[in-house]
């Protein structure tokens, strides 16, 4: 399975670890661009992309970076990611106190695909 991964910090990476551990192609983006993620992508085999390259590159695709930070996210990042991608949201399961945010920012970064969340 393609495996697209927004955010590299604790979460994200666990996450490319495991994912290419299971033999998943996987494509991991953060904030400060692909060359940041040179240890990352050398020691697991995924492969280091841009944010918006993430977001186009799988079957799947994870947002693991915090609440906060979503607004920094492109807009309309998803606007191009094909409708039967599943985007989960990891970071909403950390936001309780921020759920009204969160629904404004699926309901415009993440309406043409699929949405799932932890939360």
């Amino acid at each position: 399975m393609k495996i697209g991964i927004i955010g590299a910090g604790n979460i994200g990476g666990m996450l490319t670890r495991r994912f290419t551990a299971l033999e998943h192609k996987v494509f991991v983006a953060n904030s400060r661009g692909p060359e940041t993620l040179a240890d990352l992508a050398s020691e697991t085999g995924a492969t280091s992309v841009t944010v918006e390259q993430a977001a186009q590159a799988g079957d799947v695709v994870i947002v693991t970076i915090p609440l906060k930070n979503v607004p920094s996210l492109p807009a309309g990042l998803f606007a191009n990611t094909p409708t039967n991608v599943v985007v989960v949201d990891i970071g909403r399961a950390l936001a309780k106190a921020s759920r009204e945010r969160t629904h404004e920012w699926r309901a415009t970064a993440l309406s043409p695909g699929t949405y799932a969340s932890l939360a």
